[in-house]
């Protein structure tokens, strides 16, 4: 191999060329493993609130909510998961729309599948156990595993008790009975290092009691609570980021929290207008696209310490022969 003057000169930079690219594909890494927050909209029909069964992007850091599109006949949505073994976005709808708590019924869910760059339905079946058709407040995929849990509402078909927790088969949206919480209003949420959570409330005299307001722990086995602490709001709307951030909205009060797990003391994060937050998810960008950087930086970096090599002495010697010296 014969190496010129100019390739020379370009040694002493090879590794300093090597540790900028993997520099920069690291930062893109970075830049795409950002965290967007998705939250499904439900609301009450009755023009009190807007964009009623949409998708959007809300804001965790003003709460304010984009509209990313409207799946097609869905009036309601209660819950989003997001499964990142596949990088499907599944949402749980809730009809008939409309309705104050305590709620009327009966009402019924389907599990469906969004484009989440534009809100449209993808796919949609019936959840259903026993037969029968449930009515659920909120969905979350377990990490590791990746099983969708369901909980249900209190205004399902069937007698259906509020507050159970159910596994959720993604094809056929068949459910099977994990156990019931013991509370009348239920959202969930799994943490990365797999924690579920609930927010709970009770039903009084009067509706729903706010003096119950809680965050408990549960244990995703028997839906048993495993810890409580006492909160100022129910979330009808639950998430956590990937850090361990709890973010918690309360529908119809528009308001968007992150909540300390220890204390359920509550940090107000904005105001989500008319847009009533049914449910909450995280998103992070599909793997896939970080390891195509990386794979693209490697070749760039073995490309170039090819086409720079300094020669070994007995390719040195045999240039030298090859020219007679």
């Amino acid at each position: 191999m014969t190496t010129s003057v100019s390739q020379k000169r370009w040694f002493p930079y090879v590794p300093a060329i090597a540790v900028a690219l993997m520099l920069l594909c690291l930062t893109s890494t970075s830049a795409l493993a950002a965290e967007t927050l998705y939250g499904g909209l439900g609301g009450h029909n009755n023009g009190d609130s807007t964009n009623d069964g949409a998708l959007g992007i809300v804001s965790q850091t003003t709460g304010a909510v984009s509209i990313v599109g409207h799946p097609a006949g869905v009036s309601r949505l209660s819950g989003l998961a997001y499964d990142t073994a596949t990088n499907v976005l599944y949402g749980s709808t809730l009809s008939p729309a409309g309705g104050f708590p305590p709620p009327t019924g009966p009402r019924a869910s389907n599990l469906i599948t969004l484009d989440r760059n534009t809100g449209a339905l993808l796919t949609s079946a019936p959840v259903t156990a026993g037969g029968v058709q449930l009515s659920l407040s909120d969905i979350a995929f377990q990490p590791g595993t990746n099983t969708l849990f369901g909980i249900t509402n209190p205004d399902g078909a069937g007698g259906v008790a509020p507050g159970n927790l159910y596994t959720i088969n993604l094809t056929t949206g068949v459910a099977t009975l994990v156990g019931n919480t013991g509370l009348f209003f239920d959202t969930i949420a799994f943490a990365p290092n797999g924690t579920l959570y609930l927010s709970g409330e009770q039903l009084g005299m009067m509706g729903p009691d706010a003096t119950t307001d809680q965050l408990d722990t549960i244990n995703p086995s028997n839906a048993m609570i495993l810890s409580t602490v006492k909160t100022s709001d129910f979330f009808g709307a639950l998430a956590v980021r990937s850090d361990g951030t709890i973010f918690g909205g309360n529908g119809d009060q528009h308001t968007l929290f992150t909540v300390n797990p220890t204390t359920g003391a509550e940090t107000v994060v904005g105001d989500t207008g008319t847009n009533f937050v049914g449910g909450l998810v995280f998103v992070t960008p599909e793997s896939g696209s970080s390891l195509g950087f990386l794979a693209i930086a490697l070749i760039v970096v073995a490309g170039a310490r090819r086409h720079f090599a300094v020669p070994s002495p007995l390719e040195v010697k045999k240039q030298a022969a090859g020219k007679g010296l």
